[in-house]
């Protein structure tokens, strides 16, 4: 497998408001899923904001599926794009909390809102929702990302923010899986593990999922362990969380994508951070998040690219990932 195909299983990132001449060089020779945009990259000026959008969209033919132009504008405190663009605050704030009829309805039109907002600059997927149940008070890191305290809550709010941001042609994406409500840090910063039983996963953690899996085209998997369904390793890097549960177990078809590979709960030095990226899409992931540093990119493309040509195992794996991967773009808007 070239580098030039194995470039598509990842979703690479930029450090500024526009493409350098360095970034364009590499991502026109080695073209990736697509981009999740940060604050640093969204001028304040929407207008240069759908520029850029379509600047990158640039560098696949047109012949070729959208890329996935990504963003992480779940509300409140994780929110790329600031003010004017609509923001009713914090997923646990949004409708006071409520579950009612009407409040389900205003949830539904918020998501309908911001998934147009986000269309009309160009992007096309938005990280969002958050369905962790917040079972741990302490947990600030999830806190009010996410859609209540029970799971019966998070269920029914997240469906219809999900529904809504959907109508508008924006896909979602469901995460953290299996769920870090009880985390007891923040997986940014340093490792962590979610050590509660598998009965508690069924009744509170994977609620949400199970309910809200079908109708969302992608899952981002948690970078803490979960000795419930494997004891050492992180989900990301899990077959048995990724193949064996998200798979074999729930018979999910949609695209399983990993948190940042640039948080520290990953091995950041370079061998066992490629080796990580390699074992992740071994393990099971179709689509890996690259936040940060191009020469990380460029890493990536070569650990995977390499393992590809040395095991028929691993090229058949980022196969069934490219593939993956292509049937999603295809449903993306430009």
């Amino acid at each position: 497998m070239s580098p030039d195909q194995a470039s598509a299983v990842i979703l690479a990132a930029l450090e500024g408001i526009s493409l350098s001449a360095e970034e364009q060089k590499c991502f026109q020779r080695l073209p990736p899923a697509g981009f999740t945009l940060f604050r640093r990259n969204l001028s304040p000026e929407f207008a240069r904001v759908r520029r850029l959008c379509t600047n990158l969209q640039a560098l696949v033919d047109a012949n070729s599926p959208p890329m996935m132009l990504a963003i992480d504008q779940e509300g409140g405190r994780v929110a790329r794009l600031r003010q004017p663009f609509p923001d009713g605050g914090p997923a646990m704030l949004l409708a006071e909390g409520r579950v009612d009829t009407d409040a389900l309805l205003t949830i539904e039109n918020h998501g309908y809102i911001v998934g147009s907002a986000l269309a009309g600059l160009g992007l096309n997927v938005n990280f969002a929702p958050v369905v962790d149940v917040l079972s741990n008070e302490d947990n600030t890191a999830i806190g009010d990302r996410c859609f209540g305290r029970s799971s019966e809550a998070v269920t029914q709010r997240a469906f219809a923010y999900l529904h809504g941001l959907q109508a508008s042609g924006v896909l979602g994406c469901l995460k953290h899986f299996p769920g870090q409500g009880d985390a007891g840090a923040d997986t940014h910063e340093q490792g962590t593990m979610i050590d509660v039983s598998m009965e508690t996963l069924l009744a509170r953690e994977l609620v949400p999922f199970l309910a809200l899996m079908n109708e969302c085209p992608m899952v981002m998997i948690s970078h803490a362990i979960y000795p419930a369904l494997d004891p050492e390793q992180p989900a990301s890097l899990s077959s048995k969380v990724m193949q064996g549960f998200v798979r074999d177990r729930l018979k999910y078809k949609g695209l399983i994508v990993t948190d940042d590979m640039n948080m520290k709960a990953i091995a950041q030095d370079r061998e066992s951070w490629t080796g990580a990226v390699v074992a992740s899409v071994a393990a099971g992931a179709d689509l890996v998040l690259v936040c940060r540093e191009l020469d990380r990119y460029r890493w990536a493309v070569d650990a995977l690219a390499r393992e590809a040509q040395r095991s028929f195992s691993f090229h058949r794996r980022m196969n069934e990932a490219m593939k993956r991967v292509y049937e999603v773009r295809q449903r993306l808007k430009r």
